[in-house]
Parts: structure tokens; C-alpha cells; sequence
């Protein structure tokens, strides 16, 4: 009886099995959060009105104010040394607005979240880490006034899952 693979060929595919379900095994590694948490934010505010901050966790900072058109302004600061944040925006016209910051530090003077143009009723979500595994989510929504049932002011409003 002949045999199909050779004793070396055997060693060779045992070995690369074995370095395969190693690679698998130190991806799935990774810990879940087991402290994590979840919070909701509402901003609401007239023409003009001053910065308030809606999101303020594990080094992330979101700020929104009305500009003098009743339009959302909002903007994302980090405290940390080194962090990524990247994100996707739809605005009402259906245009993608994306941004993405692999150097976001303590030092950069933010990024705007909030559509530069078109139309203002825009929802999308923001992603966060530091280098230290502190993972935040933001999912967040934007609207322009007239909003609320004819209400002369503008929303920022969302959910946040941080780790």
C-alpha cells in the first residue's frame, strides 16, 4: 500500500493547522467590556445659542451649539495622548459626509461633526478608540430649525455606548 502524503508533508500541514487556529485563537482573544455603558443625550437650543457639551466620556468630548441660521454646530475634542475617530454623516439630501482621524490627539483643535453644507436634518455615527482600549459609539442625529413641530430651534440628540 502506497502512501498519499509523505511523513515530512504531514509534519508540514500539522504545523500550519496549528499556527492557523494559534493566529485564530490570539484574534478572538480580546476581552468583551463587561463595565460598559449607555447613555442618551439631548441638546436643544435657539439661534445663537452657546456651546453645550453632549458627550463627555473615556477622553471623548462632543460639543454643539445653534449657529445665527438655527443650524447644529458640533464638534469632537479628545483629553488622550493618541486616539482614532472616524465617522459617517447622512445629511437629508441622502449626500455622505465622512471623516476619519487616525492622529486625533489632545492637541488637534477638533473635528466637526456636523454637515458643512446642504441640508442640516443629518444622522450618522462616530467611532472612537484611545490607545489604552477605551472604545466609545455614538450614534447621533442632527435637525435644523424649523424642527420639532415648528419650533424655531435646533437638535442634537443620540445614544452613546462607551467600554
Amino acid at each position: 500500500m502506497k502512501r498519499i502524503i509523505s511523513p515530512r508533508r504531514l509534519t508540514a500541514m500539522t504545523a500550519s493547522i496549528c499556527a492557523l487556529a494559534g493566529i485564530g485563537a490570539g484574534a478572538a482573544s480580546a476581552a468583551p467590556s463587561t463595565n460598559a455603558v449607555t447613555k442618551t443625550f439631548s441638546f436643544i437650543a435657539k439661534s445663537n445659542s452657546t456651546t453645550r457639551t453632549v458627550v463627555n466620556i473615556d477622553s471623548l468630548l462632543i460639543n454643539a451649539r445653534c449657529d445665527s441660521s438655527g443650524r447644529p454646530i458640533v464638534f469632537a475634542f479628545t483629553s488622550a495622548g493618541s486616539t482614532d475617530i472616524f465617522g459617517r454623516v447622512f445629511d437629508g439630501f441622502g449626500r455622505l459626509h465622512v471623516f476619519k482621524n487616525t492622529s486625533f490627539t489632545n492637541k488637534t483643535k477638533g473635528i466637526q461633526l456636523s454637515p458643512l453644507s446642504g441640508d442640516f436634518d443629518a444622522t450618522g455615527s462616530v467611532l472612537f478608540e484611545t490607545s489604552t482600549g477605551k472604545v466609545v459609539t455614538v450614534n447621533i442625529a442632527f435637525d435644523n430649525s424649523t424642527t420639532l413641530v415648528n419650533q424655531n430651534v435646533c437638535t442634537v440628540f443620540g445614544t452613546l455606548i462607551a467600554s
